[in-house]
């Protein structure tokens, strides 16, 4: 089995597959063609082939499906959105759903990625929409030396373990655009944060269907009896797997933050008000006298105190001043401003 997957292989020098594309015609493996349809060898050496595509849509996935005999249902998934990190088990191959973030903060974006990955007995065929940070740094810790591959199994945990890597450092992130956030409500809150809130809030609820699907995983290959995982290979998947239960109580922990971010905000919006609706009271409560006193001296009588006196608008202009100060000489009194 191993000998005639090696034949398969090597009749595709140039190709390395991840991807979502149909394939329906043979592909001559010239450079011209690989660079076209976005396929290429990452690593050939004997007992592993590593082959990259960054095209799900090019035709080069139908024609590695029908060379390996991948499953149309895997086929499918690998031309689908993005979907939870999972394996499913195939004969003579299993296929493999990764997970991966990119975090941005202007504007504050989560996005999540995939990448899809065929793992055989000699051979590795990775998928995935344009390029792929994972599989490039795998690729260059190999070309660097920083990284020995000899074996499938190695390629699956190299990818898995940079990209939960990842995860802490995205985390990193978002905790600093929640300091921020926390800064930012207690002196300048306003809508502009609140939108800021619920942003993180839905990037961490994403964030954290991305790592809970990937722990599963990584859950399932430390267990894996399949003899595509060696079990030698079960303690490092165990590492990772350790890696993304810290991820996962981090978002837990950003989570509580930002909950208690949203009710400073709802509390600092309810203080405004009140302080609003304070001055306006008290705007209120002044005016009531001095509109009782400037209703009196306006009605239509020809006999009013004062009324016939030329001194009398300073009179009352006095009494109006003075009641205005002593009431808010007595607010000030009882603390109320």
């Amino acid at each position: 089995m191993i000998e005639s997957s090696r034949k398969r292989a090597f009749s595709l020098p140039n190709l390395l597959v991840f991807g979502y594309g149909k394939m329906s015609q043979t592909l001559t493996p010239t450079p011209t063609n690989a660079a076209a349809s976005g396929l290429r060898t990452i690593l050939d050496t004997p007992g592993l082939l590593w082959l990259d595509l960054d095209d799900p849509m090019s035709k080069s996935l139908d024609e590695l499906a029908t060379r390996y005999g991948f499953h149309e249902l895997a086929i499918e998934d690998c031309r689908h959105g993005i979907q939870p990190a999972k394996i499913d088990y195939y004969k003579g191959h299993s296929f493999i759903i990764i997970n991966t973030t990119h975090y941005t903060d202007e504007p504050c974006e989560l996005k999540l990625r995939e990448i899809d990955l065929f793992l055989g007995p000699d051979y590795v065929v990775t998928v995935h929409y344009g390029s792929s940070q994972a599989v490039a740094d795998v690729e260059q810790r190999i070309a660097n030396g920083a990284k020995r591959i000899a074996q499938p199994d190695q390629v699956l945990h190299a990818i898995v373990d940079t990209v939960v890597d990842r995860y802490l450092p995205t985390l990193d992130s978002i905790g600093d655009t929640i300091d921020r956030v926390e800064d930012d409500v207690l002196i300048h809150p306003d809508v502009t944060v609140l939108e800021t809130i619920f942003d993180l809030k839905r990037g961490l609820l994403q964030f954290r269907r991305a790592v809970a699907s990937q722990r599963e995983l990584l859950n399932v290959l430390i267990r894996d009896t399949s003899p595509l995982i060696r079990d030698e290979m079960h303690i490092y998947f165990r590492d990772v797997y350790d890696h993304a239960v810290r991820a996962l109580d981090l978002v837990e922990t950003y989570r509580d933050l930002l909950n208690g971010c949203l009710d400073i905000y709802l509390t600092q919006m309810a203080n405004r008000t009140n302080e609003i609706v304070k001055a306006l009271t008290i705007l209120a409560t002044i005016m009531l006298p001095l509109t009782l006193v400037t209703g009196y001296f306006g009605m239509n009588f020809e006999f009013i105190p004062t009324l016939k006196n030329p001194n009398g608008i300073w009179y009352v202009t006095a009494g109006l001043l003075g009641i205005t100060i002593s009431m808010l000489c007595y607010f000030k009194y009882k603390k109320w401003i």
